[in-house]
């Protein structure tokens, strides 16, 4: 299994312990599926820009992008579990920054501190389960042309097996290709749970709750990857799925599984207000 996300390159500077991945953490989930190797990307996309996306953000470790996130209000972002807890030793919280209002990961917008990240309390590493985390921006972010939230749906929104969902992130175009520093875009059909566990049979040791969701096409070839993780699923402009996990990338008959916010709708609201 791929989580879609970077792994993270450790700075060591002299007098400053360096904090590194949870190795462990990340062979549990290799163990289940067949790696990807240097494979980051959203597949069969194409660019675009920030002001049609105006929510998507850069999640940001040590001012590197490593995840993608989402604004749902001036104060706060969602994100992906995995993503906030990939760390053996917790770094401080000043090490890690959100990017809003840029078609670019690491340049030009806005970089805001994060005043407090709040995980899921019942998120499994072991599953990927409950893979969702909030986080409060230390100042309000002011909406523009380039800034604004996405729409949260309602507690009893419809999820229609069919419905074009639309993923935005940053990553190569092709197999190993170069990354580009620009925001890309791809649309995929959402998948019913029920034919998403025919894809994702026990034997792999991995099943698809009620928290997770499915989408993607059965033939492949468009997809989200790793360093997407924690960016947005959109459908009709409101925001039903956070990035998470995956067989490979774009893989036939193995589409991506997000975080279904529908589910985690009074799980927002209690910590939100939202």
């Amino acid at each position: 299994m791929i989580l879609k996300e970077i792994s993270l390159l450790c700075l060591i500077v002299v007098g400053i312990e360096c904090t590194v991945l949870n190795v462990d953490y990340f062979k549990s989930y290799q163990s289940n599926f067949i790696p990807l190797g240097n494979d980051t990307r959203i597949v069969g996309g194409q660019p675009v820009e920030i002001s049609s996306y105006r929510y998507h953000a850069s999640f940001q470790y040590w001012h590197r992008h490593i995840c993608g996130a989402v604004l749902i209000s001036s104060r706060w972002v969602l994100t992906a579990a995995h993503c906030t807890r990939a760390f053996t030793i917790p770094p401080p919280r000043y090490a890690f920054t959100v990017r809003l209002g840029t078609t670019f990961q690491q340049n030009e917008g806005f970089v805001f501190s994060i005043a407090e990240i709040i995980d899921h309390p019942q998120y499994v590493q072991s599953t990927i389960d409950y893979d969702i985390s909030l986080m409060r921006l230390g100042r309000e972010a002011t909406f523009s042309s380039t800034i604004g939230p996405i729409p949260l749906p309602t507690r009893d929104q419809a999820l229609v097996p069919g419905s074009v969902c639309t993923i935005t992130g940053w990553g190569a175009l092709e197999w190993r290709g170069i990354t580009p520093a620009g925001l890309q875009m791809v649309q995929v059909p959402l998948i019913s749970n029920e034919n998403c566990n025919e894809y994702y049979p026990s034997t792999i040791r991995q099943r698809i709750t009620d928290r997770m969701m499915c989408a993607g096409s059965p033939y492949g070839g468009r997809d989200a990857c790793q360093r997407d993780s924690g960016g947005p699923l959109a459908v009709d402009g409101v925001l039903i799925g956070i990035v998470s996990w995956g067989f490979q990338c774009a893989a036939y008959q193995a589409p991506g599984v997000y975080a279904n916010v529908v589910f985690f709708r009074d799980w927002i609201n209690e910590h939100t207000g939202l």
